[in-house]
């Protein structure tokens, strides 16, 4: 059963917009930011360079900022399927964007303008690739959760519709990215929009899915799960 959320709870669950402010500042650094190419590079690549605080603090803020919305979904959800895996899956993802801050990326031929490359991976590059599989792993397992919970209550077939697509949508795009990049000349088409196109989704889903909770309570009838061998009561 969904209760109407406290002020404490409502202000966490505001932190659900942060993914979205995330894609924003890229795409706005992506313009701005001089001898980088949004369509032809990857937003870890905005870490670099004189200007790559920005995007460091831009991960590491939008990572608390998830985290701090998992803790308001936990209060939020107040039992069911998926109360206690959607917010677990959400705060993990917040803490893989944080590695992703903490742990830069390497230079890739281009940007820095100037940039050969790199031969030879520095640790910090190495985790902050490795630690893409994490994040996309566990944000497709929230937003499917989130699918699922939805699926079993009434009236929330149409946002457990909008969770499935966008679960096969944000890997999908994320893979395009992927394959449009060759990591042995460390160049490639067209990745950055592909990229900018899943986190984009990311961005929207979460913001969404905050709204949702926001306004469960405010006037509506709160929601309870469907169960399988719930019958119907006979009239008297």
């Amino acid at each position: 059963m969904s209760v109407r959320p406290d002020r404490t709870t409502r202000v966490l669950l505001s932190c659900g917009f942060g993914p979205l402010l995330f894609i924003v500042v890229i795409l706005v650094q992506g313009v701005l930011r001089a001898g980088y190419d949004p369509l032809h590079h990857w937003g870890s690549e905005l870490s670099l360079g004189d200007q790559g605080w920005i995007q460091i603090t831009n991960f590491i803020a939008t990572g608390a900022l998830t985290i701090a919305f998992a803790a308001g979904a936990r209060r939020a959800l107040a039992g069911g399927r998926g109360s206690a895996a959607i917010p677990v899956l959400t705060g993990i993802l917040g803490l893989c964007l944080i590695v992703q801050g903490v742990f830069v990326t390497d230079p890739y031929v281009g940007y820095p303008v100037g940039s050969q490359g790199t031969a030879e991976p520095t640790l910090h590059g190495w985790v902050h690739g490795l630690n893409m599989f994490p994040t996309f792993g566990v944000l497709t397992a929230a937003v499917l959760t989130t699918a699922y919970r939805s699926a079993r209550r009434p009236g929330e077939l149409a946002w457990a519709v909008v969770s499935v697509i966008a679960a096969i949508l944000i890997p999908t795009t994320l893979y395009f990215a992927a394959a449009a990049f060759d990591m042995d000349t460390q160049t490639g088409q067209y990745h950055g929009v592909w990229q900018r196109i899943s986190l984009g989704i990311l961005g929207v889903w979460y913001a969404l899915f905050a709204v949702r909770l926001l306004r469960q309570g405010s006037g509506a009838r709160p929601q309870v799960e469907r169960r399988s061998n719930e019958k119907v009561p006979a009239s008297s």
